[in-house]
C-alpha cells in the first residue's frame, strides 16, 4: 500500500498511522545510528534538516541518554538574513539542544567549507510540496551545482527568487547532493497525504523539477518514513 513505485528499489519505505508513531521510530533509528558510531569511532556527526516535520523529533530526542557531548551536529541548509523565527539553527536550539543533548557540538557552514568535512553517520532530510529537499529548490540558481554528484563543493549557494518553496527567504546556503550522498544513512521524513503525492510523483520527474528525487541514489542507506 502506499509509495509502491518504490517497491523496485532498494529505499527502505516505513509507513506509520500517525504523526506520534512516526516520531518514536525515527527517534529509535537516529539513536541507533548515532549509539553505533560512538560504540565503533567514539564519536558521531549527524546533519539536521529544518521546518516543522523534524521538530517533534529533535524535542524527543534531547532526553535521549547518549553521550551528546561526543556527538556533532550540522546543518543541512540555513535561510539566509532570517530572523530568530526563521533561523533552522535557531529552532534545533529550542528543540534539540537542551536536556540530555544541551552539550552536544554544533558546527558552522563556514567549518565545513574550509575542511570539506568528514562523512556523516546521518542526515535527517525533510520535503517540501514542491519537491524540494535540503535548499535544492526547482528553478533556484545554484541547482545544478548542488546537484551535481561528481561536484567538489560540500556547500553551495542557492538563490530562490520567484521559487514559491522558498517563501520570504530566497537566499541559501546549503549542503550539496555530494555531500549528503558520503552518509552512512539518510533519514527522509515526510508527512501528510499531499507531501505523500508529491514523493511518489517525484520519481516520474527529473532531478532539476523534483530534487528530492536525487536523494534516491543512496539506495539502501536511505529510509523514508511517512504518516498523514
Amino acid at each position: 500500500m502506499g509509495l509502491a513505485i518504490l517497491n523496485n528499489t532498494d529505499v527502505s519505505v516505513r509507513l506509520f498511522q500517525d504523526r506520534a508513531a512516526l516520531t518514536n521510530h525515527a527517534k529509535a533509528f537516529v539513536v541507533e545510528g548515532l549509539s553505533s558510531a560512538l560504540n565503533v569511532r567514539g564519536s558521531a556527526r549527524i546533519a539536521l534538516s529544518g521546518g516543522s516535520t523534524p521538530k517533534p523529533l529533535y524535542e524527543a530526542l534531547s532526553s535521549e541518554p547518549l553521550n551528546w557531548s561526543r556527538v556533532s551536529a550540522a546543518l543541512v541548509d540555513e535561510r539566509l538574513e532570517a530572523d530568530a523565527n526563521g533561523s533552522n539553527l535557531e529552532m534545533i536550539k529550542n528543540t534539540l539542544v537542551q536536556n540530555s543533548a544541551a552539550n552536544i557540538g554544533l558546527e558552522s557552514f563556514t567549518d565545513i567549507a574550509i575542511h570539506n568535512g568528514a562523512d556523516f553517520d546521518l542526515s535527517i532530510m525533510g520535503m517540501g510540496t514542491d519537491g524540494h529537499t535540503a535548499s535544492w529548490f526547482p528553478g533556484s540558481e545554484g541547482l545544478n551545482e548542488a546537484l551535481d554528484l561528481s561536484g567538489t563543493h560540500s556547500v553551495v549557494r542557492i538563490g530562490a527568487n520567484g521559487c514559491a518553496g522558498a517563501g520570504n527567504f530566497p537566499k541559501r546556503i546549503s549542503l550539496s547532493l555530494p555531500y549528503v550522498m558520503k552518509s552512512r544513512a539518510i533519514l527522509l521524513l515526510i508527512t501528510g497525504d499531499e507531501k505523500r503525492r508529491v514523493f511518489e510523483s517525484s520519481v516520474k520527474k527529473s532531478v532539476y523539477d523534483a530534487p528530492v528525487k536525487a536523494l534516491l541514489a543512496a539506495g539502501n542507506r536511505l529510509t523514508v518514513m511517512w504518516a498523514p
